[in-house]
């Protein structure tokens, strides 16, 4: 018997600073073999850095799949929505740094996203989690949800729980300022090195060109000017690389709101679920 297969509709949730004809014709090359598209926008916080969300909303149909009290439910999440999600977080976010890297070539700014939000069970649970500096996340993040689902049926985040959010605000401030101190530390040794490596090619060029002075051969300097100047052109794997992340994202501290307005954190590093 054929599984069933969800259906997804993205709504990028944008800034209005950044909505235009021309992004919302590029959105719409970009995505469609995804699922359908739409841009929508919201008002642009003057004394806060834009924040842009791509919401997922996930359909399939009246079927549950949240509880873990019948074997339905459960079959349907192992089967079908675990390895469902894992693929559209590859997709989607690939789909998102592909996009901001065709805005860099075209020079246009990019669209960057700080949230991925995940609409599952028709809006009976939403999961939002924090995209990095690159508007990347690893497809294997959908396990942090499925140990959302399981924490959630085991009754460890209470009753009438609405949306869940990862990392919470405070982790994610903790991670960002020794992240970027450690993305210091790599820059400076990549600096150093560049200066090694060029004070190296330095030496050996003066060498070389000795050489071919006490040979009364040509100077290797002029003859390698020439063959830069013929080969000269694009670093094909530069041109193409994706935007590298500042840190990677760790997802162990949720935010829990509640229905009621209340909202709670929890640490599940020490839950096995």
């Amino acid at each position: 018997m054929a599984q069933p297969r969800p259906s997804l509709t993205l709504i990028l949730d944008i800034d209005e600073r950044f909505d235009s004809e021309e992004t919302r014709l590029e959105v719409g090359r970009c995505y469609t073999y995804v699922g359908t598209a739409l841009v929508r926008t919201h008002k642009a916080e003057s004394d806060a850095e834009p924040e842009n969300t791509m919401r997922m909303l996930v359909k399939l149909g009246t079927r549950r799949y949240l509880s873990r009290e019948d074997e339905e439910s459960e079959t349907l999440w192992n089967t079908v929505i675990e390895r469902w999600l894992y693929n559209q977080f590859h997709t989607v976010v690939n789909n998102m740094q592909i996009f901001n890297r065709r805005q860099r070539e075209i020079g246009n700014d990019s669209l960057s996203f700080t949230w991925l939000e995940i609409e599952l069970e028709n809006g009976a649970l939403v999961v939002r989690l924090r995209l990095d500096s690159a508007s990347g996340m690893p497809a294997s993040t959908s396990e942090v949800v499925s140990r959302m689902r399981a924490a959630l049926a085991a009754g460890r985040l209470g009753e009438d729980v609405c949306r869940i959010s990862a990392p919470s605000e405070e982790s994610f401030e903790k991670q960002r300022l020794e992240g970027l101190a450690n993305k210091a530390k790599r820059e400076e040794k990549r600096r150093c090195a560049a200066e090694e490596a060029a004070a190296a090619a330095e030496q050996e060029r003066i060498a070389a060109e000795r050489r071919a002075e006490e040979g009364f051969l040509e100077s290797p300097s002029l003859a390698a000017a020439q063959e830069e100047e013929e080969n000269q052109g694009v670093d094909i794997e530069e041109f193409f690389a994706l935007e590298e992340a500042d840190f990677e994202l760790s997802y162990l501290e949720w935010t829990v709101d509640y229905r009621d307005g209340s909202s709670a954190t929890f640490d599940s590093s020490s839950w096995l679920i």
